[in-house]
């Protein structure tokens, strides 16, 4: 029985008005003084009581006291580079005894978090398989828990390059395969700065002037999923230059939006995974007794093979017979083993015979 529309979803409202922004960049490239502006910036905007939870893995908090007290902004620290503590602070955040959590760098925490997984093994290096278990446990650990947070989350990371293999034409005419830089990127597991509603990559521009060096800032905005602000660059950048995206989330009707209410296990059943395991093993099984009697890949044992198959179980296709269902592979496989028992000779001549007008032409293709 399904419940009424107005039962099972909400009309269009935004569940809260929290921002969620990363900031990325090379070291020096102005990632945490910008941050701090927005922080100090929305937080005013916002109209935010509970301080605000830094996460000082940087040796930054000191020079950002008088930054903040300007403000009249309350803030806590914790110097960490551990992802235990930083999901502490979480709990603080839905809990409401802080308002805000910057996290400065969370590129430290994500490589504690490989470090800790490498003890864990007892080993220096990491496989293939290694990264495919850290991913989704980092996806799962921190990413889900980011984007359900009930509060407003900035972090920073630290750059790299992005590197792509291309062909390099050569003086010669030749050409050979090199990796060259694409692009730049944030040193982050892949998805987690593209996790918030706003990404900012940061850069130190320099040029000579009059014999100086003269030194600013750049703000991309990478991603930002009002609109307003995305694709943009913005020199020596402040708050008010990401204000209007803050401005339009405060803009916003708030209210419930419904949740999950069907809540059905649709993978697989233990019942479902067992009856496609023994269907591999049946294939598994027909392919053995196949190759026990015509070992080798002469003709003679590739005609006997497929005519085996054709005759017991409908076709030649190793792709088709994996697709048959279980009781087809029991009938064929015990059809097999009963021609084997009986005398494959005498019966490979009736079945020449009977399939006369078709297996003539078959038979041609696979001697070819």
């Amino acid at each position: 029985m399904f419940l009424k529309l107005t039962e099972f979803a909400s009309e269009l409202v935004a569940k809260n008005n929290f921002i969620k922004v990363s900031f990325g960049g090379f070291a020096g490239a102005g990632k945490t003084q910008t941050a701090s502006s927005f922080v100090a910036g929305s937080y005013i905007d916002l109209k935010l009581q509970a301080p605000i939870m830094l996460i000082d893995n940087e040796k930054g908090a000191r020079f950002l006291m008088p930054y903040f007290e300007k403000n009249g902004i309350k803030i806590f620290v914790k110097n960490t580079f551990h992802l235990a503590d930083v999901l502490d602070a979480f709990h603080y955040l839905n809990t409401g005894e802080v308002d805000y959590i910057f996290i400065d760098s969370l590129t430290k925490i994500w490589y504690q978090f490989i470090i800790d997984y490498k003890d864990r093994l007892h080993r220096n290096f990491l496989t293939m398989k290694d990264w495919a278990n850290i991913i989704p446990e980092w996806q799962e650990k921190f990413n889900n828990v980011l984007v359900d947070a009930d509060g407003c989350v900035v972090f920073t990371g630290r750059g790299g390059y992005k590197y792509d293999l291309e062909e390099i034409e050569q003086d010669n005419g030749k050409t050979k395969k090199e990796f060259v830089q694409s692009g730049v990127k944030f040193k982050l597991s892949g998805e987690t700065p593209y996790e918030p509603d706003m990404n900012i990559w940061m850069s130190t521009e320099q040029k000579i002037e009059n014999g100086n060096i003269v030194q600013w800032y750049t703000a991309m905005i990478m991603k930002d999923r009002s609109g307003l602000i995305n694709g943009k660059t913005f020199i020596n950048p402040t708050y008010n230059d990401f204000k209007p995206v803050v401005d339009f989330l405060m803009g916003l009707k708030t209210g419930d939006v419904a949740g999950a209410t069907n809540t059905t296990n649709l993978i697989p059943s233990d019942e479902g995974q067992l009856y496609y395991r023994n269907k591999r093993i049946l294939v598994e099984e027909i392919e053995g007794v196949l190759e026990n009697t015509f070992p080798g890949t002469s003709k003679e044992m590739k005609i006997a093979k497929c005519a085996l198959k054709k005759g017991c179980l409908g076709t030649y296709s190793d792709t088709a017979i994996e697709a048959l269902c279980l009781d087809e592979l029991l009938i064929g496989k015990e059809k097999i083993e009963e021609i084997l028992r009986t005398g494959y000779s005498s019966w490979y001549s009736s079945w020449i015979i009977e399939n006369s007008k078709t297996s003539e032409s078959n038979l041609k293709v696979l001697q070819a």
